[in-house]
Parts: structure tokens; C-alpha cells; sequence
């Protein structure tokens, strides 16, 4: 029997190496929604990090 922390361990750490993969596959699949989600992605990054470089000027 595995222990459920080595379990989860391993799944994740597969999980990561077929990211690449799957992504791959979706954009040759899916382009136009693929890269929808890859811009709504990269404009919450920016939104979080803009708030948070305004939290940072804010505290200084």
C-alpha cells in the first residue's frame, strides 16, 4: 500500500509533466479558445500584480 502523501506527490509531478503535452495538443486542437484562455490567464496575472505593486508603493 502506498501512503496518500507519496500518492499525491506522484500524481502532481505527473500531472506537470504532461502539462506540456496537453497544452500542445489543445492549441492544435482549440487555437482560438486555447489562446483565449492563455490572454484571460496572463490578464489576471497582471491585474494581481499591479494591485500588489500598488499595495507595495502604498506601504512605502
Amino acid at each position: 500500500m502506498v501512503p496518500v502523501a507519496e500518492y499525491n506527490t506522484q500524481r502532481r509531478r505527473l500531472a506537470m509533466g504532461e502539462a506540456p503535452r496537453q497544452q500542445k495538443y489543445r492549441l492544435h486542437r482549440h487555437p482560438i479558445s486555447t489562446i483565449q484562455a492563455l490572454v484571460d490567464q496572463h490578464t489576471e496575472l497582471l491585474t494581481v500584480l499591479e494591485s500588489q505593486a500598488l499595495e507595495y508603493q502604498l506601504d512605502s
